[in-house]
């Protein structure tokens, strides 16, 4: 049976995502269960990073290579994949795939490893703005991974104690050296692992609160928007709680969140393959 798949090349982490082109109906839904997904590191190679997501995405799945007759890229690194059939940025993937979890998402928050974009949605669900970080890995995901590193703590750790602060420590700078010094100077000054965490979440919910003021989520162009929170870091609970909080609104959280960019763009890659089969028999 005909699959297509999906490849976000990111900066840290590579992921494909598997849809069977014969499994969306009339309905526009795929069911995320049956979606075969494989995650690796990128590292300097990139597109030997795509083939082994690709390969652990078809082993989940139980397909082979040959069964596959469409494959769509996104990420940084979506031009350095020579077998591809189509390419598609990040942001629009990350619309398409957020929209699909969440049909009524006016605004994604997509928070990765070296950047961070808010993109604003119209009626139908396509990009009508956007922006990305424009100063430093402060305001990515990156940076917690280097906290992380400093404070001794595992990645998957930060979310939990995160929700634990009692006094949460600033981080006011923008750049992440000098935000490195802020967090040297708190444990220097006693300050507990969990209120320095959530000061970094605090720290990243700023930034993000900021981008999407700057597409218009929260203003009078978007009353009540329905904010859908991709990529790794929406994986840490405590950044979901700082966001709630700096946002006052409700976030939404797709299951498998760092997959979300993945799917979007096997769903636009299977939306084009169908229509040049298509285009072909008639």
């Amino acid at each position: 049976m005909p699959c297509v798949a999906g490849i976000d090349v990111g900066t840290g982490f590579t992921k494909a995502v598997l849809v069977d082109g014969e499994s969306e109906g009339e309905s526009g839904r795929v069911e995320w269960s049956t979606l075969g997904r494989g995650m690796v590191k990128t590292g300097a190679y990139l597109e030997e990073a795509a083939e082994r997501a690709l390969d652990l995405a078809l082993r989940e799945a139980g397909r082979d290579r040959r069964d596959i007759v469409y494959i769509a890229t996104t990420g940084f690194g979506r031009y350095a994949v020579g077998f591809r059939d189509v390419q598609i940025t990040e942001i629009t993937s990350g619309a398409r795939g957020a929209r699909w979890f969440f049909p009524e998402a006016t605004a994604v928050l997509d928070i990765g490893n070296q950047s961070t974009r808010a993109i604003r949605l119209d009626a139908r669900g396509r990009v009508s703005a956007f922006k990305m970080n424009e100063k430093c890995a402060a305001g990515s995901g990156s940076f917690l991974m280097r906290a992380a590193k400093y404070l001794q703590i595992e990645v998957e750790e930060i979310g939990e104690l995160s929700l634990r602060a009692t006094c949460p420590q600033p981080i006011s700078s923008v750049c992440a050296v000098l935000a490195e010094t802020e967090i040297i100077n708190h444990v220097s000054a006693g300050a507990a692992i969990e209120d320095i965490v959530r000061g970094i979440h605090n720290s990243l919910a700023d930034r993000a609160a900021l981008l999407l003021r700057r597409v218009g989520v929260g203003s009078d162009g978007v009353r009540s928007p329905q904010l859908v929170f991709i990529g790794g870091v929406a994986r840490q609970r405590g950044m979901i709680a700082a966001l709630e909080e700096r946002l006052s609104m409700p976030v939404r959280v797709p299951p498998q969140c760092e997959f979300t960019c993945a799917l979007g763009a096997a769903l636009l890659g299977l939306h084009r393959w169908r229509k040049l089969r298509s285009e072909s028999s008639s």
